[in-house]
């Protein structure tokens, strides 16, 4: 007996969840002027402490086979780029439910 169908109903699902975070929100890096101006321990990245984000329809910078790790909670869809996390190491932001740490 196999488990494809099991795998494909998973992998169907973790689609509709990035295509869902997609379409509502894409993080932006912060500025990093900003970012460096405030007093942080010496980590060998800088996280994101206050993303922002803009409509998936602005998100020139993506492509199809772009990374993203989607985030959804109470109607709210979030996307982070893969790429952009891995300049960062993680990305400190809040949903309905309260704070979140996204990290890849």
């Amino acid at each position: 007996m196999t488990d494809r169908p099991k795998m494909a109903a998973k992998i169907a699902a973790a689609k509709t969840m990035a295509a869902m975070a997609l379409a509502a929100a894409v993080v932006v890096a912060a500025s990093a002027a900003r970012a460096q101006s405030q007093r942080r321990p010496a980590l060998p990245y800088t996280t994101i402490d206050h993303p922002q984000f803009l409509p998936a329809a602005q998100a020139a910078f993506l492509h199809p086979g772009d990374l993203l790790i989607g985030v959804n909670a109470d109607g709210v869809a979030k996307a982070y780029p893969a790429a952009i996390l891995a300049q960062h190491g993680v990305v400190q932001d809040r949903m309905p439910d309260g704070p979140i740490a996204v990290t890849w």
